[in-house]
């Protein structure tokens, strides 16, 4: 049950936080980026078995590796900015934040365009 061991992590971490935010401010923002990069560690051994899948799925049904190379490309790029946007926040830095969500955003808009193209090729081919 890593969810319990997450769950008390994220507690414990907050917990430690709110007591020392009253004493020292800077600590209480090295807990806290402390806890998000031990939670994230466990984040990314789950999205290694997502990714073992993902392959073996791309076994079963031809997909091209490239597109299953964008598909990582995107995961990796979404969990990247959500958690760096977050620590923004936590910090008090909501418009970095912002602005990395965006970068994010347009990233991933940027590496799916071939996808698009593709698509919209293939169903001009049905239309004709």
């Amino acid at each position: 049950m890593d969810i319990i061991k997450i769950a008390a992590l994220g507690l414990a971490g907050t917990l430690l936080g709110i007591m020392l935010k009253g004493q020292k401010k800077e600590y209480e923002l090295f807990i806290s980026m402390g806890a998000c990069l031990c939670i994230f560690y466990f984040i990314v051994t789950k999205l290694e078995i997502v990714l073992s899948v993902i392959n073996q799925m791309q076994n079963y049904v031809k997909i091209d590796a490239g597109y299953v190379g964008l598909l990582f490309k995107m995961i990796g790029i979404t969990y990247i900015a959500e958690f760096s946007a977050n620590l923004c926040k936590d910090a008090g830095y909501q418009a970095v934040a912002g602005q990395i969500e965006m970068f994010g955003k347009l990233s991933i808009l940027a590496i799916s365009m071939p996808v698009l193209l593709v698509l919209l090729e293939t169903v001009g081919e049905f239309l004709t």
